[in-house]
């Protein structure tokens, strides 16, 4: 196994995760009912930035920007070799439970499994180049739209969008991505920096 490719014994380096991408109308359609949530639920968290939703594969931690060029490579030959596919983005729900959610999502459907194929992939990849930690749980695609630290009962406010349909999306590619930590008076979230792209095969 390759020497981890964090950062420095300070902690430094880039905090980074890979993710499928999502089209800008999808986006859209997804904070526009999460806006509607945050009404209704104004301790819950919300996500600030249309443009930060997407769906995560791995979250990797903190990457020295040096080595950076070498996780996106790693990825694209790993990913460059499984086929392109099909999502859809329907339905709203919570981890661990509507009644005491930590995390409000959309809900992903991968009828093809293609999803899970690249996370499979993923995960082996981060292994090989020591990166981020040994995933334990099961994935389950889906798109985080807010977040609480106490827990909230949210069963009435996700219920109504139960049976939303957000649209479906071609997979032709995964990103890596940088994330800025968001602060300042307007608190307006992580800012998310693509870094690499890894286009999956289109025979």
């Amino acid at each position: 196994m390759k020497a981890a490719l964090k950062g420095t014994e300070s902690g430094a380096g880039l905090r980074s995760f890979v993710a499928v991408p999502l089209p800008a109308t999808m986006q859209a359609e997804v904070f526009a009912a999460a806006q509607l949530l945050a009404g209704e639920l104004p301790a819950i968290k919300w996500s600030r930035k249309v443009e930060n939703l997407h769906v995560t594969l791995k979250f990797l931690g903190p990457i020295a920007e040096a080595r950076i060029g070498e996780v996106g490579g790693a990825l694209a030959r790993a990913v460059g070799e499984l086929p392109r596919f099909g999502i859809e983005l329907k339905g709203m729900g919570a981890f661990p439970s509507p009644t005491r959610a930590s995390v409000i999502w959309a809900g992903v459907e991968d009828r093809t499994g293609g999803l899970e194929r690249v996370a499979k992939v993923v995960e082996v990849v981060a292994a090989e180049l020591g990166v981020g930690e040994k995933e334990s749980r099961a994935f389950h695609a889906h798109v985080t739209v807010g977040r609480s630290k106490e827990g909230a009962d949210v069963r009435a406010a996700v219920a109504r969008f139960a049976a939303r349909d957000f649209g479906a999306a071609s997979v032709d590619e995964v990103h890596l991505y940088e994330s800025r930590l968001g602060g300042g008076p307007d608190h307006a979230g992580s800012t998310y920096i693509l870094r690499h792209r890894a286009a999956l095969s289109s025979n």
